[in-house]
């Protein structure tokens, strides 16, 4: 008989009494010692019976009510030796059920809770094939199994973060499209993902939070950017095609039929979780305050999103100048489209802020002030992961409309929003019967629990019974994790004891406060974490000690002090980053978080032979916390090209290997940030989260004529995705053997970012000469560089057709991919028809006048030149064509009378229309 473990018991046996009728009785049943029934009870909070138990791998078992077994209530099949049946809607409750498993064994078990006039015998009534707008029987929490969806109407859109007070039946209107005749939208998120807590009752790692950027053009032989008098609106949108529309998984549904979509505003509001990230004491303005959040001068109440300090006016301020005297402390909330009428409304919300120029951590070595960025910009705003019908769809559109004084809509442009609730601990901390129909990877952590006499939570253990099983689950495993952090570490905790009158917060920033938790104390003394989620009703968010960059929206850097202090409570001096100790510490589990090879190329036609073992160790290394197995965060062209997360960053344990690395409580400040430039390979100095990042120039080292590929430690793409050579391109951003996996900078910045320049305005810039990050990085006319080729991690094409991502680029030209079209923002017929004006020198595509007259004048310039002059830089130096000039799309254009085609990923050649040997000379 196989023993449970009783984990709300703090971690004593629970032997399992189940009546077993074996054959021997002469009943005619049959008896195995694999078989089993662990647990049969009635939870009459949530509705269901729970009966689960051991089984023989890939045999089917039946629950039946014992007395009258041809009353079937649910068919499983057994996976990993155990099964797993959650049965809604019974009337009456069976007081004994019956298994069989398709060997003919047989079981029988009381129903533990079972209420005093359930069933002995009779007809009990299963549950129904599908409910009346609410959603059918529920998987356990975790899994895999589709859930019966609700009677929603086939559309995907995310209006508000609020919950909804009964089933959702109909959609909400949308604001109607406006094509981009005279005027075009680029708009995008910054990131490729965001991510945010489906449960904030116990811990958090991040906030319902989105940032989007917008540009308005006017168009013209010279587009105007962001013409006087336009602002930008946006509201949700929906794709008829989205791919998520296939799916039946509806698992932000609650029990009673509603939507849950986050309790953000319900428990980390109210008990200020965020406010440490915010300067209570402002020493520019001591009467501007951001705090509390949930009060004023911000009431943060539900569809309203964190206020965002503006940097520019606290930093710059309106004279342009650099710490000038009339910098202002300011934030803007940003709040959902439905606000107004949750389920009902979608009105389009203004985005507040409009940045000329960008300071990025400019008190810090690495920092700069990214110039003319000049856009718009709403950060903020709360999208939680599950839309408005209960499915989780990682990628809601969001319809960005630019208007005019009058409130004329100008134009539109749809586009992606990310937001996913994938980013947890559960994987590994929940408890792994809560996860046995799914993959608990490893018992390790309530292992190290249950040997301390610790409980180990599970979902069911949710005091909310009508919660999702998902939002139950991270309650559960949140618990579990706060209770080892203070299992492990709790003797070394320490409070914010500097205060900002007299005591130098920096070489005195902690006094001991340790955390003592035991069997006899399972929920930990006061300081313990575990203490303050569950009985101080505090809940936990990590970066409060482990600094990130992503939530210092201030970028006041790591800072240690009590509430009311600039620190406002973080405790931050002390400890490592939040890179760091997730980084560095899990890194070293190779055999749970399988490193991700190297990629091997076949030489003939580049085909990478062991990608099939890098995607799943992909599974299992980045997607168990960055979204993941579900979301595929990692989804643009990067990915379509055979490239994974650690070809850009490194592995787990050099991502982690930052500036906080000989941070400790007693070593409290100690951040390296003066070994030289991270960028120099040569150098100590560790890299900076967030902050020090690979770019496209890193593997885009140049063009045909003049590149790094072949540079000593260079892992060089052989031949693209449709079979051309390549040899140009790197698929590696950093060399082999390179200890810190250091970004390349290249010197030919054709196709990478900008460098910082030596000054702003006067200003010394910290980091000149390094790249400045793609996500604040503008190129061609001002037009930031994510707005033609998409966001960080979602660089377009999406390689499915109809995902959302591949909504903006069909709306802007007509096709995915990187914007290309020139017609996007121009009016062509004003500009030259030689021009090589356009980004990264490119000249006018898909245009008449250029194939029939235009690069005539250009060839007889260039031809005799070296290695083919300009146009040798992507037609290569014998302008055969390179992968840099491949048609994005089918090309069909008449030269002399005959029709000429180059199909989507063939190499544009001057042999396509005439004699290379005529032409060139040979």
């Amino acid at each position: 008989m196989k023993k449970k473990r009783n984990t709300a018991g703090g971690g004593r046996w629970l032997l399992c009494t189940t009546a077993l009728v074996s054959s021997l009785g002469g009943t005619g049943f049959a008896w195995s010692d694999d078989f089993d029934i662990d647990r049969a009870r009635w939870l009459d909070g949530r509705g269901y019976l729970d009966v689960r138990g051991t089984g023989a791998d890939s045999a089917t078992v039946t629950v039946a009510n014992a007395g009258d077994p041809g009353a079937t209530l649910a068919t499983r099949r057994v996976e990993d030796g155990e099964w797993r049946a959650r049965i809604n809607d019974i009337d009456p409750v069976p007081c004994r059920v019956r298994v069989t498993q398709s060997d003919g064994s047989v079981a029988e078990a009381d129903v533990r809770n079972a209420p005093a006039d359930c069933a002995s015998g009779g007809p009990v009534t299963p549950p129904p094939v599908v409910d009346n707008g609410g959603p059918g029987p529920q998987p356990p929490p975790g899994s895999n199994t589709p859930v019966l969806p609700p009677l929603a109407p086939d559309v995907s859109i995310n209006s508000t973060s609020q919950h909804s007070d009964g089933v959702v039946l109909d959609p909400v209107a949308e604001e109607p499209i406006v094509g981009n005749d005279s005027y075009s939208v680029l708009a995008i998120n910054d990131l490729g993902m965001h991510c945010g807590d489906l449960d904030t009752r116990i811990s958090s790692i991040l906030p319902p939070f989105q940032v989007l950027l917008a540009q308005v053009i006017q168009k013209g032989g010279t587009p105007i950017l962001n013409p006087e008098g336009v602002e930008v609106f946006y509201s949700a949108a929906s794709n008829p095609a989205d791919p998520i529309l296939g799916s039946d998984v509806f698992d932000g549904v609650m029990a009673d039929g509603s939507t849950y979509k986050t309790n953000f505003w319900d428990f980390a509001v109210p008990a200020g979780t965020y406010d440490p990230f915010y300067p209570a004491f402002n020493p520019l303005e001591p009467d501007v305050t951001l705090t509390p959040l949930a009060g004023p001068p911000f009431n943060v109440t539900a569809d309203v999103g964190l206020p965002v300090p503006n940097v520019e006016k606290f930093y710059i301020g309106t004279d342009g100048q650099v710490g000038g005297s009339d910098v202002s402390l300011e934030a803007v909330l940003h709040a959902m489209p439905g606000i107004a009428g949750p389920y009902t409304a979608n009105d389009p919300q203004r985005a507040d802020e409009h940045y000329v120029d960008k300071p990025f951590f400019i008190n810090f070595p690495f920092g700069y002030v990214a110039e003319d960025v000049n856009w718009y910009e709403g950060a903020g705003a709360p999208f939680a992961a599950f839309d408005d019908f209960g499915r989780e769809n990682a990628y809601p559109l969001v319809r960005v409309q630019a208007r005019n004084a009058a409130g004329a809509t100008l134009s539109t442009v749809d586009t992606v929003l990310p937001i996913s609730g994938e980013a947890n601990c559960a994987n590994c901390h929940a408890a792994p019967y809560d996860l046995q129909n799914v993959n608990s990877r490893t018992s390790l952590p309530t292992d190290a629990l249950e040997a301390a006499g610790l409980p180990v939570v599970e979902a069911e253990h949710d005091p909310d019974p009508n919660l999702p099983p998902r939002v139950s689950l991270e309650y559960a495993s949140d618990i579990n994790t706060l209770r080892l952090h203070d299992l492990k570490h709790g003797n070394k905790y320490v409070n914010t004891s500097c205060d900002t009158a007299g005591v130098d917060c920096v070489t005195e920033p902690t006094t001991a406060d340790p955390c003592t938790i035991d069997a006899a104390n399972p929920n930990g003394s006061p300081s313990c974490l575990t203490n303050k989620a569950l009985v101080q009703d505090q809940p936990v968010v990590c970066q409060v000690c482990h600094y990130t960059p992503a939530l210092d929206l201030a970028q006041l850097g790591p800072l240690t002090g009590p509430e009311g202090s600039i620190a406002n409570g973080r405790n931050q001096l002390a400890h490592k980053s939040n890179s760091n100790v997730m980084h560095g510490h899990h890194g070293q589990f190779a055999d749970l978080f399988t490193p991700i090879p190297a990629p091997v190329q076949n030489p003939d036609n580049g085909i990478i032979t062991n990608q099939g073992e890098r995607t799943a160790a992909l599974e299992e290394n980045c997607y168990q916390c960055h979204p993941g197995k579900n979301t595929q965060c990692l989804r643009g062209a990067m990915f379509n090209g055979g490239m994974l997360c650690s070809d850009c960053h490194g592995d787990m344990e050099q991502v982690g290997a930052d500036f906080s690395a000989n941070v400790s409580p007693s070593n409290p400040g100690d951040f390296v940030l003066d070994q030289g430039n991270f960028y120099n390979p040569d150098s100590n100095q560790p890299r900076v989260p967030w902050a020090n990042e690979p770019g496209c120039g890193s593997c885009h080292t140049g063009d045909a004529n003049d590149n790094l590929a072949g540079a000593p430690g260079t892992l060089v793409n052989t031949h693209d995705t449709y079979g051309n050579i390549d040899q140009i391109r790197l698929r590696q951003a950093f060399t082999t053997p390179d200890a810190k996996a250091t970004p390349i900078v290249p010197a030919n910045k054709r196709f990478a970012e900008p460098a910082v320049p030596a000054e702003f305005n006067g200003f010394e810039n910290p980091g000149a000469g390094n790249p400045q990050l793609y996500r604040v990085s503008t190129g061609h006319g001002g037009v930031m560089c994510e707005g033609c080729h998409g966001a960080t991690h979602a660089e377009w094409p999406n390689a499915n057709a109809n995902a959302n991502d591949n909504v903006t680029a069909n709306q802007l030209q007509g096709h995915t991919g990187s914007i290309m079209e020139c017609s996007t923002c121009h009016v062509t017929s004003q500009l030259s028809d030689d021009t090589q004006g356009g980004p990264h020198g490119m000249h006018l595509v898909n245009d008449r006048r250029f194939w029939k007259e235009g690069h005539k004048d250009l060839a007889k310039r260039e031809n005799r030149r070296p290695g083919g002059g300009t146009c040798g830089s992507c037609h290569g130096s014998d302008h055969r064509g390179t992968v840099l000039s491949r048609a994005p799309v089918d090309r069909s254009f008449s030269v002399e009378g005959r029709n000429r085609t180059v199909a989507a990923g063939e190499p544009v050649s001057c042999d396509l229309c005439h004699s290379l040997e005529k032409s060139f000379g040979g």
